[in-house]
């Protein structure tokens, strides 16, 4: 079960997000002027580079964690420590997302965005989860070997 889990389970979770995320970063850039045009609340060049930046940091360790999850090759190339690492910042990367999906989703009335939120934060926790496993399984086989008395 723990197999599937994190050779199975966590990376599609990981694709779906990354999906999702271009999905509705697609969306919003093909879609006609807004509200923003006629309320003249366009964003600074500085906060869409932040956005940018900020979407970047999370579409970037998702997509290497799936790899690193999801491909035996992948995990057998790289060492140990990086994956341990960037399995540690993706969990929590994901603790981050899932913390910003519930309190938005505690601000808001009860509705379908309320369904997105509880499903994203279950996805991120599970992803959290087996992103902590691992890194634990890579410090224990790291540690040395205890002296034979």
């Amino acid at each position: 079960m723990k197999r599937l889990l994190v050779h199975g389970i966590a990376p599609v979770l990981l694709c779906l997000q990354v999906a999702y995320l271009g999905f509705f970063g697609l969306l919003f850039a093909l879609s006609g002027p807004g509200t923003a045009e006629i309320d003249h609340t366009d964003p600074s060049p500085v906060a869409h580079a932040l956005f940018n930046g900020l979407l970047l940091a999370f579409v970037l360790p998702a997509a290497g964690g799936a790899a690193l999850l999801g491909s035996e090759t992948v995990r057998g190339r790289v060492p140990r420590r990086v994956r341990a690492v960037w399995l540690a910042v993706l969990g929590v990367t994901e603790v981050v997302v899932a913390v910003s999906f519930a309190t938005t989703a505690l601000r808001e009335s009860l509705g379908p965005d309320s369904l997105v939120a509880v499903a994203a934060v279950a996805a991120c926790a599970v992803i959290a989860l087996v992103c902590a496993g691992e890194v634990r399984g890579a410090l224990r086989a790291a540690r040395p070997a205890p002296p034979l008395a």
